[in-house]
This record gives structure tokens, sequence and C-alpha cells, in this order.
């Protein structure tokens, strides 16, 4: 199946058992019922709960995890909050890399724009053309993604993000600090697009690197492999976490392409491939088994984690098929539905039009 151009959002209708992806069954078997992130977030959407007039006493922040191609997953998932009546349950909203992209366009409440931008506008040429490796320059083109795609096509309204009272909180990786920043107040919509064209800066995909603030920046998850930390940093009391990855066991051992990264990084600063490599080894030994323990046993503070079910094809950081992502995006979707609401649903794409103008409105 195809999705066409602009597709408004995805509908969810209930499922009648008879489609290929899976099963409720499956879902239980990872997530709890009674999560108290999932009850939070129910509380809020009834009462109504606005961000920056709570009156529970809770923080509750979404981490949103990236990956290049691979953002089409939250990006899907971040779409069926907004359609379930989840964006106003959380406070901040702490993103890396493709998912800072996702995350701004979800603070603005248009987040079926990121998640059209996957197959619409990323399976180009224009944008991912590994042809360019031989003339010495890398294969992803960000200033197609920022100056065109983010500019005219599918405009980011980044005053709108700053002013919003929802924070949004990007990882951006200090090349020559070796640190991970926190980057949540913008000085200027400028800072802004700034700060997210750095988090998205991804090793060996597009060489040297970026600027922020007159410094050496790169893809905010070098250092810290996933952004739910930051939130716990931050203080929240609950997280739901948008994984990109599907469910798996860990497996020991550094694939090839991961060594190839961490020596590049090491060209670009001695101790920037080492740290890339213990950020891997924390994540894989720490962060994911506390993951999979907390979507049912959670602690404090609460994490909820939504990860692609085992056996769901993992989609590529430089992933151009439109068929996988669309279906990886279908998946994502619907699972959002069964553990938030509890319930199996088929997802339809659903058409609209929107104005290509960059002054013009969006669609309602």
């Amino acid at each position: 199946m195809a999705w066409p151009s602009g597709v408004r959002r995805s509908r969810a209708v209930l499922s009648d058992g008879r489609d290929s992806c899976p099963s409720s069954s499956r879902v239980e078997a990872h997530w709890s019922a009674d999560h108290p992130v999932r009850d939070v977030l129910n509380r809020r959407r009834a009462s109504g709960s606005k961000p920056g007039n709570r009156s529970d006493g809770f923080k509750v922040g979404l981490a949103v995890e990236g990956g290049g191609l691979r953002g089409v997953v939250s990006g899907a998932m971040l779409s069926a909050l907004e359609d379930l009546g989840f964006a106003d349950g959380f406070d901040d909203v702490y993103t890396c890399s493709s998912g800072a992209v996702n995350g701004a366009y979800f603070i603005t409440r248009r987040t079926w724009f990121p998640l059209s931008i996957y197959f619409d506008d990323l399976t180009t040429g224009t944008f991912l053309d590994f042809r360019r490796v031989l003339r010495g320059v890398g294969p992803m083109n960000l200033e197609y993604v920022f100056e065109e795609v983010l500019a005219h096509r599918k405009p980011l309204d980044y005053a709108a993000v700053i002013a919003a009272p929802q924070r949004l909180h990007v990882m951006v990786t200090d090349v020559d600090g070796l640190r991970t920043l926190d980057v949540h107040e913008f000085h200027s919509p400028e800072d802004l697009r700034s700060a997210l064209r750095a988090s998205t800066w991804l090793p060996l995909a597009i060489r040297g690197t970026a600027d922020f603030r007159g410094q050496r920046a790169i893809d905010g998850g070098v250092l810290r492999f996933h952004p739910f930390r930051a939130a716990v940093l931050d203080g929240c009391t609950h997280v739901l976490s948008l994984s990109t990855r599907p469910i798996a066991p860990s497996h020991s051992g550094t694939p090839l392409i991961n060594r190839l990264v961490a020596r590049h990084l090491e060209r670009v600063r001695p101790g920037l491939g080492t740290g890339f490599l213990k950020s891997m080894e924390d994540y894989r030994l720490k962060d994911r088994p506390h993951l999979a323990r907390s979507r049912r046993h959670p602690g404090e503070p609460a994490v909820l984690d939504l990860a692609p079910l085992p056996g769901t094809p993992e989609i590529k950081r430089h992933e151009v098929d439109r068929g996988k992502l669309i279906d990886g995006a279908r998946s994502a979707y619907r699972l959002v539905h069964q553990v938030l609401e509890g319930r199996d649903v088929v997802v339809v794409p659903r058409m609209t039009v929107y104005p290509p103008r960059p002054d013009a409105e969006g669609p309602s």
C-alpha cells in the first residue's frame, strides 16, 4: 500500500483481528495495564490540565528518540499522542537527533508534518545520495532539510516553539567539551534552528561538525544514547519514552558500523570515539534493560517506554523505501493505542491538503 502525499493523519478504527500487525496479547506481555505514567496521562487528559497550569504536583516528561530516518517511528507515536488528546499532558519534551525535529513540531501541534516529511521529502536523492561520498561529501544533505523542507515545504514555526508553555529540550553533543548539552533556553528562532541542526548532525553521514553558539557540535545521541536520561536528570516524576528500535535482547560486541563511527569520531576529537562506544555500552548494559523492566515494573521516577514489538522490522537510519517507512509509521501509531488506550486498532490513512506557501496557514 502507498501512503499518498498530503496525508493529514492516520485514523484508528477498531481491529477485526484479520490484519497482520502485532496482537494485543503480545502487547500485554510487555506493558503493565496499570502503569503510573499511563494513569497520570489519563488523569490530566480527563481534567483538561494544561502545561504551565498544573495542580497535581507531578512533572511529566516526554522523551523522543530519533536515529535518522528511523525517526519516522517516534514521529508516528507523537501523531497518535496528539490525536488521542495526550499532547497537553506533558510538561517538558526531551529530544535528540531526528527526534528533536519531531518534538519541535509536536509542541506546535502539527505532528503530521514531520511524519510525512520522512516518506514524502527524505526519500529522494536530494537528501540522501551515497555517490556524494566519491566527491568527499557526506551522503546526507542537511541544508536541503533546513533550507527547503523545514523552511518552505512544511514550515516549522520556530517562534511558536520558543513561546510555547511546553518546553523543548534539544540534546547536542559538545565536541571539544566531550559532553552532552541539554539546550532548553533559546535566544531566537535562529538559535533554535541551530540547535536542531546540530542535534541532527549524524557522524559519517554528514562530514565535519555543526556550529552551535560558536562551538563544534554533532548529533545529540553520541554521548548520551537515549534522551529519557535527560528527563530523569531534570527531575521528572513520570517519563513517557518513545524508542525507535524494536524490543530485542541485548547482544554483546560492537557492530562494524559503530566501530567505523567511533574511529571517525576519534579523528574529529580524541576521546569522542571512546565516549561514543562507552555510551553504546551503557545503553546496552544499563539503559535498555532498565527501560524493559520499567514497562511492567516501574520504579521512581516512573518510566514507560514505548518501542516497536519484537519481530517488527527495524527501520534503518538511511532507509529510503517508502513502503518500509510507512509500515513502520503505521505499526508505531497503532502501538500507542494498544498501550495507552488498551485497545487494538487498524491504522487507516486519511487524505488532506495544505498550502505550500511558508506564510500560509496549515490544515486545521
